[in-house]
C-alpha cells in the first residue's frame, strides 16, 4: 500500500471526525486555531517525502495530528494581535452584559457605509425601515463601541470591540442587527469564531466583503439593486450563499481543501461558475469566495 494514500487518508478522516464531532458538540475547540496552524501541512508534507520506512512517516503524522489536534482544545492558549501568550488564569470574567444603540436614519441619506467587527457570537443581519441600524447584544463580557460620520448624503458607521478585549470562541454572545432599507450599502465584516446570518435579500447591497476565520457564514442575498460584489475570505469555515433566481450570479470560487455544491450555475473554467440567464438579468451579482478548509454551498432561491 502507497504510504501516500495513507498520508493523506488519516489527515481528510482525522478532519472529517473534528468536524462530526464538533457538530454533535461533543467535542469543544476553536476552529480559528485550525487555520492558524496552516504551518503544519509543510510539516506533514515534508515527513511524506522523507526517506525513511512508511511505518515510522505515520507514527510521526499520528503524533503531529495529535499535537494539533491537543492545541485547538487547550484554552490556555490565546493568540492576540499577531502574538501569542499563554494564561493559567481560568477565572474568566463571565458577567452578562446586555447593550443597544439605535442610529437614526435621516431622508438626505442616500449611501452607507458599514465596517463591523463580529467576536464570538451568533449573529443575525436583516432590515428594518425604522432606524438606519438598530444593534441589540445579549451575552458576555464584550464591549462594542460605534463612530459616525456623515458627509452630505453619505454616512459611515464604525462597530468595533475595544482593543484591549481578548476573544474566546466559547463566548456567549448573541447580536441581532438591522439596517435600513433606503440606502445603497458598501458593508464590510472582520468575523472571528461565530455563527453568522446575513438576511440582505430586502437590502440595496452595492459591496459586501467578509472576511472570516473559523466561522460558520450564511448570506441570503435579493434583487434590490443593479450590480451586486461579494467577496468572501475564510479560514476553517461552513459557508453558505443563497442567490435568486432572477437574478445573474457570476461565481469564482477557490480553495484549498473543501466540499463544494453548486446548484443552478453552469461551469466556465475550472473555479468558475454562471447562470444561464446572467446576460440577460438586470440585477447582476458578482461572487468571489477564496476559502480553506470549509464546506461550501452556492443555491439558487
Amino acid at each position: 500500500m502507497k504510504f501516500r494514500n495513507i498520508f493523506w487518508g488519516i489527515i481528510l478522516i482525522l478532519i472529517g471526525l473534528l468536524f462530526t464531532l464538533d457538530n454533535l458538540n461533543l467535542l469543544d475547540f476553536d476552529w480559528y486555531n485550525l487555520w492558524r496552524l496552516w504551518p503544519v501541512v509543510l510539516v506533514l508534507w515534508g515527513i511524506s517525502i522523507l526517506p525513511v520506512k512508511s511505518i515510522a512517516k505515520i507514527v510521526l503524522v499520528i503524533l503531529v495530528l495529535a499535537g494539533s489536534v491537543f492545541y485547538m482544545m487547550n484554552r490556555t492558549v490565546q493568540w492576540h494581535d499577531n502574538d501569542f501568550y499563554i494564561s493559567y488564569n481560568h477565572d474568566y470574567d463571565t458577567r452578562t452584559v446586555n447593550q443597544e444603540f439605535i442610529l437614526p436614519y435621516e431622508d438626505s441619506v442616500a449611501k452607507a457605509n458599514l465596517n463591523m467587527e463580529i467576536a464570538a457570537s451568533t449573529f443575525m443581519l436583516i432590515d428594518d425601515p425604522i432606524a438606519l441600524i438598530n444593534f441589540e447584544k445579549r451575552g458576555s463580557l464584550i464591549d462594542y463601541k460605534y463612530s459616525v460620520s456623515q458627509t452630505d448624503e453619505l454616512v459611515d458607521v464604525d462597530i468595533y470591540i475595544e482593543d484591549d478585549v481578548v476573544l474566546r470562541s466559547h463566548s456567549n454572545n448573541r447580536i441581532a442587527m438591522s439596517l435600513n432599507p433606503q440606502p445603497v450599502w458598501d458593508l464590510q465584516f472582520d468575523i472571528g469564531a461565530a455563527d453568522v446570518e446575513f438576511d440582505l435579500s430586502g437590502l440595496k447591497i452595492n459591496d459586501l466583503d467578509v472576511d472570516g476565520g473559523a466561522a460558520a457564514i450564511m448570506i441570503k442575498l435579493g434583487d434590490e439593486y443593479d450590480d451586486t460584489k461579494v467577496n468572501v475570505e475564510t479560514g476553517a469555515s461552513s459557508i453558505k450563499v443563497k442567490v435568486p433566481e432572477e437574478s445573474g450570479c457570476d461565481l469564482n470560487i477557490t480553495s484549498v481543501l473543501s466540499g463544494k455544491t453548486i446548484r443552478g450555475f453552469e461551469k466556465i473554467d475550472h473555479g468558475h461558475y454562471r447562470t444561464k440567464n446572467f446576460n440577460e438579468a438586470e440585477n447582476k451579482i458578482y461572487l468571489v469566495i477564496e476559502t480553506a478548509i470549509s464546506s461550501c454551498s452556492i443555491i439558487r432561491y
